[in-house]
């Protein structure tokens, strides 16, 4: 991975020994994904395992709380992990990839609005990088849970302070379903695609959430620039 990517096995938790290789080929075939769209983000990728945490359907997931840092989590008790690692664990890479892309142009984002965006974006660029179909979380909701979730989201998006866990994991009580903001932000992208068919996610990397959104969602920005 030309050294852009160096990678960081901790130990505490336990070791990833047995694993070590199919992760390794995951992580560098994600390179070569990313590598085909962008230039890839120079990142360290620490990888541990930590049980509980991971997305459950996977047994693996991951976070990017900056440029230049990129974590993977893995829950080896978890039997989905085995089955779904090869071929998955790289979508995962390439999501947290785009994120550290973005983290160096405008940033991840501090308000609802700007991390629908930033999801959304992600989740396209693994599309366009690997192709498939969106993963489960993009495609979570039907029409009118999306219409739903949508009208919900207007009073928070622009909110410095809103509960970020509830609108991309869900309530506990339901009133807003689990991957509610994954699902939206990836439609709103979608929507946005599909009216710049000239674009892609690799291209807006840098968009400024506000300026995609005024394109398929006017109204949520009209908000922010009367204040």
């Amino acid at each position: 991975m030309d050294r852009t990517w160096t990678l960081h096995w901790l130990q505490a938790a336990g070791t990833l020994a047995p694993w070590r290789p199919r992760i390794r080929a995951e992580i560098a075939a994600a390179f070569t994904a990313c590598g085909r769209l962008v230039a890839p983000p120079r990142v360290d990728v620490v990888i541990h395992q930590i049980p509980h945490w991971p997305i459950p359907e996977l047994g693996f997931g991951g976070s990017s709380p900056s440029a230049t840092t990129l974590f993977l989590a893995f829950d080896t008790a978890n039997p989905a992990m085995e089955s779904r690692l090869d071929g998955g664990l790289r979508r995962i890479v390439l999501h947290e990839a785009h994120h550290c892309l973005r983290h160096a142009g405008p940033g991840y984002g501090a308000t609802l609005a700007e991390a629908l965006v930033s999801e959304g974006l992600a989740d396209h660029f693994v599309l366009e990088a690997m192709g498939g179909t969106p993963d489960p979380w993009c495609t979570a909701l039907d029409a009118a849970a999306l219409r739903r979730v949508q009208a919900q989201a207007v009073p928070a998006l622009w909110e410095p302070q809103y509960d970020h866990r509830a609108w991309f994991f869900g309530r506990r009580d339901g009133s807003i379903p689990r991957w509610a903001g994954y699902s939206l932000g990836y439609r709103l992208v979608d929507e946005y695609l599909a009216r710049m068919p000239s674009s892609s996610a690799a291209a807006l990397v840098d968009v400024p959430a506000a300026e995609l959104l005024a394109t398929v969602w006017p109204e949520a920005v009209a908000p922010r620039l009367a204040g």
